[in-house]
């Protein structure tokens, strides 16, 4: 692993510095958005707010959390390459995190489905129930696909982080 990390080091150090960056730029992002769709719904009206989840890219909640994410990572990686960083907060609840992550996304994903189903009810398109099932249905498929690879890391990181913590040790 050392030996790994010494021939990487640039690289290394590169992806923690885009990381990084990238991490706080969807972090600020998602704030903003976030602040955008709060000022829609108190001055528009929550029905506004429906429409503008349906049709705009303003996913602040999954530009937040994947903002967490790469700080994370970013973590992760700086952990790797620096023996005097101790794990970050992130790092050091990385299962909660993760955990809550799916959580929050299937939180999401049935809000949107429920603002997706309302705006069809009222529309007047012609055999609009074939979207009551293919919206859910997408939309399951693709949380399930995120539930499972979230899960999956944070089972992964909870087994390798102790390894990784004593091999740091017998450096």
């Amino acid at each position: 692993m050392n030996t790994f990390v010494e021939k990487n080091k640039k690289f290394l150090k590169f992806y923690y510095a885009a990381l990084r960056l990238s991490g706080w730029i969807l972090l600020t992002l998602g704030l903003c958005g976030l602040g955008i769709k709060i000022l829609i719904a108190r001055n528009l009206g929550p029905t506004a707010l429906g429409v503008t989840a349906l049709s705009t890219p303003t996913r602040s909640l999954e530009f937040i959390l994947f903002g967490l994410l790469g700080l994370g990572i970013a973590q992760l990686i700086r952990y790797f390459f620096d023996y005097d960083c101790e794990l970050g907060f992130i790092l050091r609840h990385r299962s909660k995190f993760l955990y809550v992550y799916v959580i929050l996304i299937f939180i999401e994903l049935l809000i949107r489905n429920i603002y997706a189903i309302k705006y069809l009810m009222g529309s007047d398109v012609k055999n609009a129930q074939i979207f009551f099932f293919i919206i859910p249905t997408t939309s399951l498929i693709l949380f399930a696909a995120k539930a499972l690879i979230l899960i999956g890391i944070a089972q992964f990181l909870k087994r390798i982080m102790p390894v990784i913590e004593e091999s740091r040790t017998l450096v």
